[in-house]
C-alpha cells in the first residue's frame, strides 16, 4: 500500500501539477540505478534504463494503482526495459571496480584485500545465475523487497520466488565454495 504523502504526490501528478513527479525521481533514483547495474553490469545502461523506466512511469501514471507501492511499479517497468535490454545485447561483467583507498598496515591490507576479493568473488558468482535468479538475489538482498513485492514485480507466484531465492543461494554456495 502506497503511503499518503506518497499518494498525494501521485494524485497531485495526475491532476497536472507535473513538478511532483520530480519528487518521486528523487526518492526512488539513486536505488533503482544501484538495483539495475545489479541486473546489468554497466553503470551507463543503469542510468539510461532508470531514465527510460522514470519516463514510461511519467507517461503511464494513469495506469498505476495505489494498491501496490509505486516503488514496486516502478521497478517492474525497469526490470522489463532491463530484460529487453539483456536479450538484445550480452551484459559485460565489471570488475575493475577495486578501490583504490586501502588502509594502511600489513594486517588490516591484508584482511580488507581479502574482503573485497570476497566481495568480487560474490558479485561474480551473482553475474553467473540465470538472469530471474540474479533478479531475486538483487531485488531481496540488495534491494530489500519483500517475497511479496517481489513477486509482483516478477509477475509470479510467491512461492516460485521463494523456491527460486533458494535455488540462487544454493548455486552460489557451489560456486562460492573455497573461494571465499
Amino acid at each position: 500500500m502506497a503511503d499518503i504523502q506518497e499518494s498525494q504526490i501521485i494524485s497531485n501528478v495526475k491532476n497536472g501539477q507535473l513538478e511532483s513527479y520530480s519528487i518521486l525521481v528523487e526518492k526512488y533514483h539513486r536505488g533503482l540505478v544501484i538495483h539495475l547495474y545489479n541486473l546489468l553490469n554497466n553503470q551507463q545502461s543503469a542510468e539510461d534504463v532508470a531514465q527510460e523506466a522514470f519516463i514510461r512511469a511519467y507517461n503511464k501514471i494513469s495506469l498505476y494503482n495505489p494498491e501496490y507501492a509505486f516503488s514496486t511499479w516502478l521497478y517492474k517497468i525497469a526490470d522489463n526495459i532491463a530484460f529487453r535490454q539483456l536479450k538484445q545485447t550480452k551484459p559485460q561483467l565489471d570488475i575493475s571496480k577495486i578501490d583504490n583507498n586501502l588502509p594502511s598496515g600489513d594486517s588490516s591490507l591484508a584482511e580488507h584485500t581479502d574482503k573485497l576479493f570476497a566481495k568480487e568473488a560474490v558479485r561474480v558468482a551473482v553475474n553467473k545465475l540465470p538472469i530471474q535468479y540474479r533478479q531475486v538475489i538483487s531485488l531481496y538482498y540488495w534491494d530489500n523487497f519483500s517475497y511479496e513485492d517481489i513477486a509482483e514485480i516478477m509477475e509470479k507466484p510467491v512461492g516460485t520466488i521463494r523456491t527460486w531465492l533458494f535455488r540462487a543461494k544454493d548455486d552460489l554456495r557451489k560456486e562460492l565454495y573455497g573461494q571465499i
